[in-house]
């Protein structure tokens, strides 16, 4: 189990680049999922940069809309996809 340490959001391209405990870094790309339901309000760049890192570092979140990822599927996502 890792935990996330770093986060840094761009907010030009609705990617976070993320590194975990053993130093992997991913970049997450959230452009598709922002056309989706509650993920709409993120288009705002604003708020997009608001996103922090969860409890023990085990998630990211944005806590006003009440929006958050789990470490281990985003690294599963998009570590496996860039890896290919």
């Amino acid at each position: 189990m890792f935990y996330i340490k770093t986060i840094e959001p761009n907010a030009a391209n609705y990617s976070i680049k993320i590194t975990f405990s053993d130093n992997v870094t991913i970049i997450a790309d959230f452009k598709e999922l922002l056309e989706k339901g509650v993920m709409i309000a993120l288009k705002n760049p604003a708020t997009f940069n608001q996103v922090q890192i969860g409890h023990k570092g085990r998630s990211i979140l944005w806590p006003e809309q009440d929006i958050d990822f789990c470490a281990d599927s985003l690294r599963l996502k998009f570590y496996s996809s860039q890896a290919a």
